[in-house]
């Protein structure tokens, strides 16, 4: 059963009882946790967790500004767990879009970070990465929704699955955006997350961490990934080189490196 509520104006769901892990999951269409199968994806690289550890998903809450910044989701973020665990510090998981927010937040608010894992994320978007999202905010800037999620779709679907990926996006596009306001909101995320470079932060991560990658990731390349292990003094890489963005999270062996890290 999924616990469901805000923690300072940001969405949470949350499952298990014990020692708080907060999970930011990869960037969604949809803000907040009402989707379950968000949330449960979001915490199956440590679901196993379950019966020893709180798992809490935090997801990006509506009506965000304009001309948000990854330094404003970082702090809101922040907030949220400064008011769920007041004078605590948490181990964090942040997966793609939702690294790029744990690493800001590692960053600016070392406090409320106590080990930190960036699973399918690293320092910044490469070209590929960044070139595709480019692609989708150029789509919702026009007002066209579907062609948005049907490109959405097939960049984050493994190569032979493409087209497969575009077709689901395009056909689930009225129900993942289905307001004005969420294709606002989203492309206000996809232009933050542009901006963000961690090599360009004030500060530097000092929690212990884990950085999760594949070895064909289309977001980020292995010389990426070194870059981000080389930018956080206490971080080690672990990669999986024949996973890709997405099929890196369900991986196993992943899995079990990242419950290893977080339980050591």
């Amino acid at each position: 059963m999924l616990e469901r509520g805000e923690l300072a104006g940001v969405p949470f769901a949350s499952a298990g009882a014990g020692r708080p892990l907060v999970v930011l999951p990869g960037l969604s269409p949809m803000t907040g946790v009402e989707s379950d199968q968000l949330v449960r994806g979001s915490m199956a690289p440590v679901q196993r967790l379950a019966d020893r550890r709180r798992l809490v998903v935090l997801n990006r809450w509506p009506n965000l500004p304009r001309d948000l910044t990854m330094a404003a989701l970082a702090r809101g973020h922040a907030d949220a767990i400064r008011a769920g665990f007041p004078g605590e510090s948490v181990d964090v998981l942040g997966t793609s879009t939702g690294g790029s927010i744990a690493q800001q937040m590692a960053v600016e608010y070392p406090d409320v970070v106590r080990k930190l894992v960036l699973l399918s994320a690293a320092c910044r978007l490469g070209p590929l990465g960044r070139r595709d999202q480019a692609r989708v905010a150029g789509l919702l800037r026009t007002g066209s929704a579907r062609a948005a999620c049907r490109s959405a779709g097939a960049s984050l679907a493994p190569r032979l699955l493409r087209p497969l990926g575009g077709a689901v996006g395009w056909l689930s596009a009225n129900r993942v955006l289905s307001s004005t306001q969420s294709a606002d909101d989203l492309l206000a995320t996809l232009d933050a997350e542009d901006g963000f470079d961690l090599a360009s932060c004030n500060g530097s991560i000092r929690a212990p961490t884990l950085i999760v990658a594949g070895g064909r990731d289309r977001f980020y390349s292995r010389a990426l990934f070194n870059e981000t292990e080389q930018l956080i003094p206490r971080s080690q890489l672990y990669t999986r080189p024949r996973r890709g963005h997405s099929t890196v999270t369900f991986d196993p062996r992943a899995g079990a490196t990242i419950r290893g890290f977080l339980n050591s």
